[in-house]
């Protein structure tokens, strides 16, 4: 007689756990590694095999070590000007960062037709930001592009030239005047955000600040907290391994606090589009009276005529209520408000830090404002187009610290090819901004903070401008571009033009990744008058 003996619960656990394993290991380390080799063929490439985080971790090890997140970055180009991509694996696949700027502008070019948004480590995201033209791909991100083109168009951005100017003259008012004329120290991290979320409230949602008070600080800070918590959390190796749902148990203090604050946040933006909704309400109806009342007196009023003035960015939005939901427009005013604050402010903040460390370059760009705009005259646009110092001083900025270090992580929906080299389906792509921006084939002498190269034109990237893309390129270029310039612009001339900027010292440079590239410790500036 046979006896059948069952394994026993222990055996059996045993062996799906050694299923499991070995799936793992292919997926996440046998995989990839094969995936990996295929660039090993292709001239002037670096293949880099490091399982799960590949070349995305150096952002953290490079802050740390070197108090540089992009120190790798820039050391891979300065070792090797000649280096065309760089490519490394990432969770079940592989990501090919691109440094070869004819092969940047060919894939920037075709981007929306072979990729979409690699989303695999943002799970962290407020789950109605990813209704936004960031984060929308096919024909919703054209028809939100064509809608918010309407906003960010020149004559738009030149109308607001007034309100850009009068909350700079706000923000230098409170911040850098004493009764007593006296020197003010201010920390320009912290209080320039204050003056571009001014900005974006004003121009694109008709109000004064969030809050619509000088209660905004503390609801500006939380908010922007909120979004570098979530980019550390999304950069951490739990999140490469277990995913982003492991941060909604809340297992620990700091993610119990994340998930609180993500609902508080949504509520928030919610109850902030209900109240502008009947702030334009009432201004249609209003509209409606008036329009009534001029035909009730006889008065020919043209359709043109009839028409409101000024639309702002939720009256254009709310326009296209039949085919907008609430969570999409909160969505684009979230991620407008968080990418118009945080950029522009971290822009102008390092900006701050090169001229207090180049006096030089601070005294003739004084010079050069003086000489087209007299100490009280209002900034116009003309003005400023006819600054060349000032262009180039932007422009180095923006070179030596811009906001981006890369252009976003995509994920190839099909294979095609750069040039000779193939990408497959499933294989991230990137572009390396900063790596450009520091290649000594392209600048002479990258690490040195010098204007007049944008002047003189003859380095490479002075001349073949496509290789200074601190807002990206192609379709998807940052459609705030113009807006952040404009800002930066007006504010850097109202204060130089009235003030000596110093740097507080001691103080040593740090450029980790937050929401964005940016200067820490926050960089404390000293305004003394100019008599």
């Amino acid at each position: 007689m046979i006896s059948l003996k069952l394994p026993s619960p222990l055996l059996i656990a045993a062996a799906i756990t050694t299923i499991l394993i070995i799936h793992i290991l292919h997926k996440y380390f046998v995989r990839p590694y094969f995936l990996l080799q295929r660039y090993k063929k292709y001239k002037g490439g670096l293949c880099i095999y490091r399982p799960l985080v590949g070349t995305i971790r150096e952002i953290k090890t490079s802050e740390k070590k070197y108090g540089d997140a992009a120190y790798d970055m820039k050391k891979r180009v300065t070792d090797n000007p000649s280096l065309r991509f760089v490519a490394s694996t990432v969770l079940d696949t592989t990501i090919v960062t691109l440094h070869d700027n004819d092969l940047i502008k060919e894939y920037l070019n075709k981007e929306t037709l072979v990729s979409v948004k690699f989303t695999g480590i943002l799970g962290l995201l407020p789950e109605f930001a990813k209704h936004s033209l960031v984060f929308s791909e096919g024909e919703k991100w054209k028809r939100l592009r064509k809608l918010l083109s309407q906003v960010f168009h020149f004559d738009y951005m030149n109308n607001s030239l007034p309100t850009i100017r009068k909350t700079a003259q706000e923000w230098i008012e409170r911040n850098c005047k004493s009764s007593s004329s006296s020197p003010r120290l201010v920390n320009v991290s912290k209080e320039l955000k204050m003056y571009t979320s001014t900005v974006i409230w004003r121009i694109f949602f008709g109000e004064n600040s969030f809050t619509g008070n000088d209660d905004a600080a503390p609801i500006v800070e939380m908010l922007l907290g909120h979004i570098k918590t979530a980019r550390d959390l999304s950069f951490s190796v739990r999140n490469f391994i277990f995913g982003a749902r492991i941060f909604k148990l809340g297992l620990r203090p700091i993610e119990r606090r994340f998930m609180k604050n993500q609902k508080i946040i949504k509520d928030l933006f919610f109850a902030k589009l209900n109240q502008l909704k009947e702030e334009v309400n009432e201004k249609k109806k209003l509209h409606l009276q008036t329009e009534a009342a001029n035909v009730n007196n006889f008065q020919a009023v043209s359709s043109e005529a009839s028409k409101p003035a000024f639309r702002n960015l939720i009256e254009l939005l709310l326009e296209q209520s039949d085919r907008l939901s609430d969570i999409e427009i909160v969505s684009q005013v979230f991620v407008f408000f968080l990418a118009g604050t945080e950029a522009t402010s971290e822009l102008l903040a390092i900006s701050h830090y090169l001229l207090t460390t180049h006096p030089d370059v601070q005294a003739k760009l004084r010079e050069e404002i003086l000489t087209h705009i007299e100490k009280t005259e209002n900034i116009t646009y003309e003005h400023i187009s006819k600054m060349e110092y000032l262009n180039a001083v932007v422009k180095e900025a923006l070179r030596i610290g811009a906001p981006a270090i890369n252009v976003n992580f995509r994920i190839a929906t099909q294979d095609f090819i750069l040039h000779e080299i193939e990408i497959k389906k499933g294989t991230v792509i990137t572009a390396s901004l900063i790596g450009a921006a520091y290649n000594p084939k392209f600048f002479s002498n990258p690490e040195e903070f010098r204007p007049e190269r944008w002047i003189e034109k003859v380095d490479h990237g002075t001349i073949e401008t496509s290789t200074h893309l601190p807002f990206s390129a192609g379709s998807r270029r940052c459609i705030g571009e113009q807006l952040a310039l404009l800002e930066a612009k007006v504010m850097l001339c109202e204060l130089v033009r009235q003030f000596k900027l110093e740097l507080k010292t001691p103080y040593k440079l740090r450029m980790p990744i937050g929401i964005t590239y940016h200067a820490e410790p926050p960089v404390h500036v000293i305004y003394t008058p100019i008599a």
